[in-house]
């Protein structure tokens, strides 16, 4: 995990030491620390600042004293300061954010299980992604696949290439298909936690079939699988992929065609803040009153209802190719 921690420093450009909040103990020693990530988020057509959580950590021998609790506290103060208007942060156990105002946004997540039989895409159908001739017509794919769901992070031409770098966990499989010489589908994949996952993807409009293709053909097993963790054989590895929650209804039905079976679960890891409440109605047109003294609701939940008109959790999505 160092090393995965380290490419966010030493490789991102738009790294500052600003975001990064720390507790010390008393020998000047790092016993915790929390860091933001500053991002922008699609909705609706506008781009919304957000402030992004991640690097959570407490050293083993502090925890329990709520240092990063207090980190937290402070990132958060410092997002509301810099007017970012939402806050956004990936968690497997949630309850340590509930009580500091994060609501989860579930999402369906999908599951691909590869036919028993061989896959009929073989690897070869797919051609290895080359940053140099493909990037042009993969960002024009991304912005124009990407607009059917809000949330997702905004990217510039500077921001692809950070995410080239940094979105492997070191590596990644990233293949696209072509027709009449220019890519119509892309897709990559990485290893988290031992697990296939399809970080991103994006077709052109008559390339469902093309895009079903290189999903198939990435849950096909190969000799020399870079990918498969240590252990896990590609024939293992290779039969099951999680994905982000962006299949559309043409994709679906043309990884059918393939016998890939899909299947849906509940991830409620997605979790929101709304950092300044007033701003982020003015940004979208939506009613807003401060709280009335002696008022029951909590802010949290008049605030989650009011980014819930905004970004129902069913319209969010959001691509593991931007995590943070």
């Amino acid at each position: 995990m160092r090393d995965t921690f380290a490419r966010y420093v030493e490789e991102d450009p738009r790294f500052d030491v600003r975001d990064v909040w720390v507790a010390e103990d008393v020998g000047g020693a790092l016993a915790s620390c929390v860091q933001i990530f500053p991002r922008k988020l699609a909705m609706h057509g506008k781009s919304v600042p957000t402030g992004g959580i991640g690097t959570v950590f407490t050293h083993p021998d502090r925890r329990g004293a709520g240092l990063a609790r207090a980190a937290l506290r402070a990132a958060m103060d410092d997002i509301q300061g810099r007017g970012m208007e939402l806050g956004l942060l990936f968690a497997g156990p949630t309850g340590f954010y509930e009580p500091l105002g994060w609501r989860s946004w579930t999402v369906r997540r999908p599951l691909l299980r590869a036919p028993e039989r061989a896959v009929a895409e073989p690897l070869a159908a797919a051609e290895l992604f080359d940053p140099a001739s493909d990037l042009a017509e993969v960002q024009e794919l991304h912005a124009s696949y990407s607009r059917v769901r809000d949330g997702l992070c905004a990217r510039d031409s500077r921001d692809w290439w950070i995410s080239l770098r940094n979105a492997g966990n070191p590596d990644e499989d990233f293949f696209v298909s072509r027709a009449s010489g220019r890519v119509v589908a892309y897709v990559r994949a990485v290893c988290l936690a031992r697990f296939l996952v399809f970080m991103e993807w994006g077709r052109a409009a008559e390339s469902a079939a093309e895009l079903a293709g290189l999903f198939a053909a990435l849950l096909t097993p190969r000799p020399d699988d870079t990918l498969a963790p240590a252990g896990r054989p590609s024939q293992e590895f290779r039969r099951v992929a999680s994905a982000a929650p962006l299949l559309d209804e043409a994709l679906e039905t043309e990884l059918g065609r393939r016998d890939i079976d899909l299947a849906y679960s509940e991830d409620a890891g997605s979790m929101f803040w709304v950092a300044n409440p007033r701003a982020l109605a003015h940004r979208f047109g939506e009613p807003y009153r401060p709280r009335d003294v002696g008022e029951l609701e909590p802010p949290a939940e008049r605030d989650a209802r009011l980014l819930g008109r905004i970004l129902p959790p069913g319209r969010f999505a959001f691509w593991p190719s931007d995590r943070f």
